[in-house]
Protein backbone atom coordinates (compact mmCIF):
# COMPACT_ATOMS: atom_id res chain seq x y z
CA UNK A 1 0.00 0.00 0.00
CA UNK A 2 2.80 1.95 0.99
CA UNK A 3 4.66 1.52 -2.63
CA UNK A 4 1.43 2.24 -4.45
CA UNK A 5 0.85 5.43 -2.62
CA UNK A 6 4.20 6.54 -3.48
CA UNK A 7 3.63 5.57 -6.99
CA UNK A 8 0.64 7.68 -7.18
CA UNK A 9 2.20 10.90 -5.63
CA UNK A 10 4.79 10.36 -8.50
CA UNK A 11 2.12 10.78 -10.73
CA UNK A 12 0.56 13.26 -9.88
CA UNK A 13 4.01 15.07 -9.75
CA UNK A 14 5.02 14.11 -13.18
CA UNK A 15 1.39 15.31 -14.60
CA UNK A 16 2.19 18.79 -13.15
CA UNK A 17 5.52 19.18 -14.18
CA UNK A 18 4.27 18.62 -18.02
CA UNK A 19 1.43 20.83 -17.36
CA UNK A 20 4.07 23.56 -16.02
CA UNK A 21 6.01 22.74 -19.21
CA UNK A 22 3.14 22.93 -21.38
CA UNK A 23 1.78 26.16 -19.89
CA UNK A 24 5.92 27.82 -20.56
CA UNK A 25 5.82 26.47 -23.85
CA UNK A 26 2.84 28.64 -24.74
CA UNK A 27 3.17 31.76 -22.38
CA UNK A 28 6.68 31.99 -24.20
CA UNK A 29 5.45 32.85 -27.37
CA UNK A 30 3.27 35.50 -25.54
CA UNK A 31 5.46 36.86 -23.03
CA UNK A 32 8.71 38.74 -24.45
CA UNK A 33 11.73 37.29 -22.61
CA UNK A 34 14.70 38.90 -24.57
CA UNK A 35 16.86 41.91 -23.10
CA UNK A 36 16.28 45.53 -24.21
CA UNK A 37 18.72 45.40 -26.81
CA UNK A 38 18.07 46.74 -30.70
CA UNK A 39 19.82 43.03 -31.12
CA UNK A 40 17.25 41.12 -29.39
CA UNK A 41 14.33 42.96 -31.05
CA UNK A 42 15.61 42.42 -34.45
CA UNK A 43 15.38 38.61 -33.55
CA UNK A 44 11.79 38.87 -33.51
CA UNK A 45 11.27 40.01 -36.87
CA UNK A 46 11.73 36.83 -39.01
CA UNK A 47 7.67 35.83 -38.01
CA UNK A 48 7.12 38.85 -38.64
CA UNK A 49 8.92 38.54 -42.26
CA UNK A 50 7.53 35.35 -43.29
CA UNK A 51 4.00 36.35 -42.42
CA UNK A 52 4.42 39.32 -45.15
CA UNK A 53 6.43 37.31 -47.50
CA UNK A 54 3.70 34.40 -47.50
CA UNK A 55 0.67 37.27 -48.23
CA UNK A 56 2.57 38.93 -50.88
CA UNK A 57 3.33 35.73 -52.35
CA UNK A 58 -0.13 34.54 -52.48
CA UNK A 59 -1.97 37.15 -53.50
CA UNK A 60 0.58 37.71 -55.89
CA UNK A 61 0.10 34.24 -57.57
CA UNK A 62 -3.47 34.81 -57.77
CA UNK A 63 -4.16 37.92 -59.15
CA UNK A 64 -0.87 37.13 -61.97
CA UNK A 65 -2.86 34.23 -62.99
CA UNK A 66 -6.11 35.97 -63.21
CA UNK A 67 -4.73 38.63 -65.41
CA UNK A 68 -2.84 35.63 -67.94
CA UNK A 69 -6.11 34.45 -67.79
CA UNK A 70 -8.67 37.21 -68.33
CA UNK A 71 -6.17 38.69 -71.12
CA UNK A 72 -4.13 41.48 -69.50
CA UNK A 73 -7.16 42.65 -67.73
CA UNK A 74 -8.53 41.99 -64.11
CA UNK A 75 -11.91 43.27 -64.84
CA UNK A 76 -14.35 42.23 -67.12
CA UNK A 77 -16.90 44.92 -68.18
CA UNK A 78 -19.19 45.48 -70.88
CA UNK A 79 -18.68 45.23 -74.28
CA UNK A 80 -14.79 44.57 -74.14
CA UNK A 81 -14.75 40.92 -73.11
CA UNK A 82 -16.19 37.62 -74.54
CA UNK A 83 -17.35 34.51 -71.94
CA UNK A 84 -15.14 31.32 -72.79
CA UNK A 85 -15.26 28.30 -70.79
CA UNK A 86 -16.00 30.11 -67.81
CA UNK A 87 -13.60 32.58 -68.09
CA UNK A 88 -14.27 36.61 -69.13
CA UNK A 89 -11.30 37.08 -71.67
CA UNK A 90 -10.73 40.60 -72.90
CA UNK A 91 -10.21 41.83 -76.92
CA UNK A 92 -7.22 43.05 -77.29
CA UNK A 93 -8.04 44.09 -80.40
CA UNK A 94 -11.78 45.54 -81.50
CA UNK A 95 -13.37 44.25 -85.06
CA UNK A 96 -13.61 47.05 -87.55
CA UNK A 97 -16.19 46.33 -89.48
CA UNK A 98 -16.02 45.43 -93.44
CA UNK A 99 -11.99 45.07 -93.18
CA UNK A 100 -9.72 42.46 -91.80
CA UNK A 101 -7.37 44.57 -89.75
CA UNK A 102 -8.87 45.52 -85.77
CA UNK A 103 -8.61 48.70 -83.62
CA UNK A 104 -5.54 48.13 -81.10
CA UNK A 105 -7.29 48.55 -77.62
CA UNK A 106 -3.94 49.64 -76.54
CA UNK A 107 -3.11 47.32 -73.27
CA UNK A 108 0.21 48.64 -71.86
CA UNK A 109 2.32 46.89 -69.30
CA UNK A 110 2.04 50.08 -66.73
CA UNK A 111 -1.46 49.44 -67.09
CA UNK A 112 -1.20 45.95 -65.74
CA UNK A 113 1.36 47.01 -62.96
CA UNK A 114 -1.34 49.33 -61.90
CA UNK A 115 -4.25 47.02 -61.84
CA UNK A 116 -1.57 44.58 -60.25
CA UNK A 117 -1.11 46.91 -57.44
CA UNK A 118 -4.49 48.33 -56.63
CA UNK A 119 -5.66 44.57 -56.05
CA UNK A 120 -2.20 42.96 -54.17
CA UNK A 121 -2.90 46.40 -51.73
CA UNK A 122 -6.86 45.36 -51.02
CA UNK A 123 -5.83 41.84 -50.29
CA UNK A 124 -2.57 42.82 -47.99
CA UNK A 125 -4.68 44.85 -46.07
CA UNK A 126 -7.38 42.16 -44.95
CA UNK A 127 -3.89 39.54 -45.01
CA UNK A 128 -1.44 41.53 -43.04
CA UNK A 129 -1.85 41.47 -39.32
CA UNK A 130 1.21 42.86 -37.48
CA UNK A 131 -1.14 42.82 -34.30
CA UNK A 132 -0.61 39.19 -33.86
CA UNK A 133 3.24 39.60 -33.18
CA UNK A 134 2.33 41.82 -29.81
CA UNK A 135 3.73 40.23 -26.82
CA UNK A 136 3.74 41.44 -23.03
CA UNK A 137 5.97 43.49 -22.51
CA UNK A 138 6.70 44.22 -26.48
CA UNK A 139 4.89 46.41 -28.83
CA UNK A 140 4.81 45.75 -32.30
CA UNK A 141 3.14 48.24 -34.73
CA UNK A 142 2.72 48.63 -38.53
CA UNK A 143 1.62 52.13 -40.68
CA UNK A 144 0.74 52.90 -44.00
CA UNK A 145 1.59 50.07 -46.75
CA UNK A 146 2.72 50.92 -49.87
CA UNK A 147 3.42 48.74 -53.09
CA UNK A 148 5.39 48.57 -56.10
CA UNK A 149 4.98 46.29 -58.68
CA UNK A 150 7.72 46.12 -61.10
CA UNK A 151 7.15 42.84 -64.05
CA UNK A 152 10.01 42.20 -65.86
CA UNK A 153 10.20 39.09 -68.43
CA UNK A 154 10.14 36.41 -66.72
CA UNK A 155 9.32 37.19 -62.70
CA UNK A 156 7.08 39.49 -61.29
CA UNK A 157 8.74 41.57 -58.52
CA UNK A 158 6.92 42.77 -55.49
CA UNK A 159 8.11 45.73 -53.58
CA UNK A 160 5.90 46.40 -49.86
CA UNK A 161 6.60 49.18 -48.17
CA UNK A 162 5.35 49.02 -44.67
CA UNK A 163 6.85 50.08 -41.17
CA UNK A 164 6.97 47.56 -39.13
CA UNK A 165 8.89 48.66 -35.06
CA UNK A 166 9.07 46.70 -32.63
CA UNK A 167 9.66 48.33 -29.34
CA UNK A 168 9.74 47.46 -25.67
CA UNK A 169 10.63 51.12 -23.58
CA UNK A 170 13.26 53.40 -25.00
CA UNK A 171 14.30 50.63 -27.27
CA UNK A 172 12.64 50.13 -30.95
CA UNK A 173 13.93 48.58 -34.21
CA UNK A 174 12.32 48.82 -37.78
CA UNK A 175 11.92 47.66 -40.50
CA UNK A 176 9.75 48.64 -43.77
CA UNK A 177 11.30 46.67 -46.83
CA UNK A 178 9.78 43.69 -47.52
CA UNK A 179 10.11 42.14 -51.26
CA UNK A 180 8.94 39.08 -53.14
CA UNK A 181 10.19 37.38 -56.45
CA UNK A 182 7.60 35.51 -57.98
CA UNK A 183 9.00 33.23 -61.04
CA UNK A 184 6.33 33.92 -64.05
CA UNK A 185 7.14 35.33 -67.49
CA UNK A 186 3.92 37.71 -67.67
CA UNK A 187 6.19 40.31 -69.34
CA UNK A 188 7.75 37.87 -72.41
CA UNK A 189 3.84 37.09 -73.05
CA UNK A 190 2.77 40.80 -72.72
CA UNK A 191 5.65 41.46 -75.28
CA UNK A 192 4.42 38.74 -77.60
CA UNK A 193 1.20 39.53 -77.31
CA UNK A 194 1.67 43.01 -78.13
CA UNK A 195 3.25 41.40 -81.34
CA UNK A 196 0.78 39.31 -82.34
CA UNK A 197 -2.10 42.52 -82.00
CA UNK A 198 -0.07 44.54 -83.58
CA UNK A 199 0.49 42.24 -86.56
CA UNK A 200 -3.68 41.92 -86.48
CA UNK A 201 -4.35 45.41 -86.08
CA UNK A 202 -1.95 46.55 -88.95
CA UNK A 203 -2.65 42.99 -91.19
CA UNK A 204 -5.75 40.82 -90.33
CA UNK A 205 -3.27 37.75 -89.12
CA UNK A 206 -0.23 36.34 -88.01
CA UNK A 207 1.42 32.60 -88.47
CA UNK A 208 1.41 30.94 -85.14
CA UNK A 209 3.73 28.62 -86.16
CA UNK A 210 6.42 30.97 -87.79
CA UNK A 211 6.13 33.55 -85.02
CA UNK A 212 6.84 30.87 -82.08
CA UNK A 213 9.75 29.27 -84.22
CA UNK A 214 11.46 32.12 -84.63
CA UNK A 215 11.16 33.55 -80.83
CA UNK A 216 12.14 29.71 -79.39
CA UNK A 217 15.22 30.03 -81.67
CA UNK A 218 16.12 33.60 -80.61
CA UNK A 219 15.33 33.76 -77.36
CA UNK A 220 15.92 29.90 -76.29
CA UNK A 221 12.63 29.91 -74.33
CA UNK A 222 10.11 27.53 -75.60
CA UNK A 223 7.05 29.41 -77.11
CA UNK A 224 3.78 27.82 -77.64
CA UNK A 225 1.37 29.61 -79.30
CA UNK A 226 -2.07 28.35 -80.14
CA UNK A 227 -4.50 30.09 -82.09
CA UNK A 228 -8.71 29.25 -82.04
CA UNK A 229 -11.39 29.85 -83.99
CA UNK A 230 -14.26 30.46 -81.61
CA UNK A 231 -16.38 32.02 -84.25
CA UNK A 232 -16.39 34.31 -85.18
CA UNK A 233 -13.24 35.73 -82.65
CA UNK A 234 -10.04 34.97 -82.58
CA UNK A 235 -8.49 33.42 -79.26
CA UNK A 236 -4.58 33.06 -79.02
CA UNK A 237 -3.28 31.31 -76.01
CA UNK A 238 0.29 32.20 -75.18
CA UNK A 239 3.13 30.36 -73.09
CA UNK A 240 6.15 29.03 -72.29
CA UNK A 241 6.32 25.46 -71.97
CA UNK A 242 6.51 24.05 -68.64
CA UNK A 243 6.95 27.56 -66.54
CA UNK A 244 6.93 27.87 -64.00
CA UNK A 245 6.66 23.90 -63.65
CA UNK A 246 4.90 21.19 -65.51
CA UNK A 247 1.93 20.96 -63.65
CA UNK A 248 1.52 24.38 -63.39
CA UNK A 249 2.06 26.56 -66.71
CA UNK A 250 1.55 29.92 -66.94
CA UNK A 251 -0.80 31.01 -69.99
CA UNK A 252 -1.86 34.29 -71.45
CA UNK A 253 -4.70 34.54 -73.52
CA UNK A 254 -6.79 37.08 -75.26
CA UNK A 255 -9.39 37.81 -77.81
CA UNK A 256 -9.06 39.60 -81.12
CA UNK A 257 -12.53 40.83 -82.49
CA UNK A 258 -14.18 39.31 -85.78
CA UNK A 259 -17.37 40.25 -87.48
CA UNK A 260 -20.11 37.52 -88.17
CA UNK A 261 -19.97 36.54 -92.06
Amino acid sequence: MKKRGQVTVFAIVGVIIAAVIVLFLVIRNQVYIGGTNIENLEKEFPPIQSHIDDCLEESGEKHINLIGKQGGYLTTNPGTFRQYNGIGINYLCYNLEGKPECSNRGLRLVDIENSLQKAIIQDLEKCININQFDKINLDVSSSKLNLDVDIAEDKVILKANLPVKISKGDVEAKRDKFEVELNYPLGRLYNSAKDIVDSEALHGNIDTLTYSVLKTRITGKPYIVQKLQPYPDKLYILKIKDIPNDKNEFIFQFFIQDEPL
